[in-house]
C-alpha cells in the first residue's frame, strides 16, 4: 500500500499524542490529603511555590475543628498525613496503639528567629498600669484562660505561675478559644490568659492586655506542632512520604529564608491569607505579629530541654497522661533527617 507523505505525518502526529497522553498518565500526581486545624503554617507555602508539584504530589487541605478529630482520622486512613499539636489527648491516643507515627515538627518556639513568636501570656491592661499585676506571683486569686486542660496553653500557663510560686490551684483556670479571650480582656473578665497572634497582637493594639513573656523566652525549644504519618506512608509507600517531606522542607526552608524581609513577609502574608484568611492580609504581613515557623531542620525534638519527652513527662505528672507511649517507638525522624541532608 502506497504510504503518501502527507499519512505519514498524521500517522507520526497521532503517535506522538498518544505517547504524550500514556506519558501523562503514568505521571500522574499522587493525591495525599493533609489533614490540621485553620493555621497558617509551611504546607500552604510549599503547595503555593510548587514544591509538592515538583515532587509529582497533589496535596488536598482537610481542615478539623479540634485537634481530637485528627488522629481517627489519620489512623483510620481518612487522611493520610496530620498536622496537630503534641498534647495529652495525643499522648493517650498513642499509649493506645493508634495507627500513626510523629515524622516532624513543624512549628517550634526560637527565640533567635527571624518572624516572631505568636505564643504569649498576656495581663490586662488596666491591671499593669495600675500595678496590681508586676509579675506572675501577683496573679494569685485571679482568673486565667487557657484553650483547655491538657493542651500546650495548660503547660504553658502552669510554668508561668510556677516562675511567681504558683500552681494552678492559686488561680482561677477557665477555657476559652482564642478569639473569645479578646473579648473577655476587653470585657474584662479574664486578668491573664495564654494566647495567640493574631489575638494577642490585636489585645496589645487596642490597649486590652500586654503580652509579658514569649512561650520561646520561657520554653525555648518548645515544639509546638509536629507532623504525623498514617500507615500508608509510614509504611507502605515510604518513597512518597519522603517526596512529601523535601516538598514541606522546602516550604519551611523558603519561609525562613525571606520572613526576615518585609517583600517576603508579604509574599507569605498573600499565601496565608488564601488558605486561612483573616480581616486583610496585612495582619499577616505586620513584623509585629508572629508566625508559627520550624527549625531549619525538621526532625522532631524528643529529648531536649523542652522536647516532647519533656513535655510528656509533664502531662503524666498533671496526671493528664495514665500511661505514658514508649517515644522511641511512635517518633521517627528518618525522614526529615534525609530531608534535611537534601537542602
Amino acid at each position: 500500500m502506497h504510504t503518501t507523505p502527507g499519512r505519514l505525518l498524521s500517522l507520526a502526529a497521532l503517535v506522538g499524542i498518544g505517547t504524550a497522553l500514556f506519558a501523562t498518565s503514568s505521571l500522574a500526581a499522587d493525591k495525599l490529603k493533609l489533614g490540621q486545624l485553620r493555621a497558617a503554617n509551611a504546607s500552604f507555602v510549599a503547595a503555593e511555590k510548587g514544591f509538592y508539584a515538583a515532587e509529582g504530589i497533589d496535596v488536598e487541605f482537610v481542615f478539623f475543628r479540634s485537634g481530637a478529630e485528627l488522629v481517627p482520622a489519620l489512623s483510620t486512613g481518612q487522611i493520610d498525613i496530620a498536622m496537630t499539636s503534641p498534647g495529652a489527648a495525643l499522648y493517650n491516643a498513642m499509649a493506645q496503639g493508634v495507627n500513626a507515627t510523629i515524622v516532624a515538627s513543624y512549628s517550634v518556639a526560637d527565640p533567635n528567629r527571624a518572624g516572631g513568636d505568636p505564643n504569649a501570656i498576656a495581663i490586662r491592661q488596666d491591671l499593669i498600669d495600675s500595678g496590681k499585676v508586676k509579675s506572675a506571683k501577683d496573679l494569685k486569686g485571679l482568673t486565667f484562660a487557657i484553650t483547655a486542660r491538657g493542651q500546650f496553653t495548660n503547660l504553658f500557663a502552669d510554668e508561668y505561675l510556677k516562675s511567681g510560686g504558683l500552681t494552678e490551684q492559686d488561680v482561677r483556670m477557665v477555657n476559652m478559644s482564642y478569639p473569645d479571650m479578646l473579648a473577655a480582656f476587653q470585657g474584662k473578665s479574664i486578668d491573664a490568659g495564654s494566647v495567640l497572634d493574631p489575638y494577642g497582637a490585636v489585645a496589645e493594639k487596642e490597649k486590652f492586655a500586654t503580652s509579658v513573656v514569649k512561650l520561646s523566652e520561657l520554653m525555648p525549644g518548645f515544639t509546638l506542632g509536629v507532623v504525623m504519618y498514617g500507615e500508608r506512608l509510614s509504611k507502605k509507600e515510604r518513597d512518597l512520604g519522603m517526596r512529601f517531606m523535601r516538598a514541606l522542607q522546602k516550604g519551611n526552608e523558603y519561609n525562613l529564608r525571606v520572613v526576615g524581609t518585609q517583600e517576603g513577609r508579604n509574599e507569605i502574608a498573600q499565601i496565608y491569607q488564601k488558605h486561612v484568611p483573616l480581616q486583610s492580609a496585612a495582619v499577616y504581613a505586620d513584623p509585629k505579629m508572629g508566625l508559627s515557623l520550624g527549625r531549619k531542620s525538621l526532625a522532631v525534638d524528643v529529648d531536649g530541654p523542652h522536647g516532647l519527652g519533656w513535655q510528656l513527662n509533664w502531662y503524666a505528672d498533671a496526671k493528664l497522661v495514665p500511661t505514658k507511649p514508649d517515644l522511641a517507638k511512635v517518633v521517627d525522624n528518618s525522614f526529615a533527617n534525609a530531608a534535611d541532608k537534601t537542602q
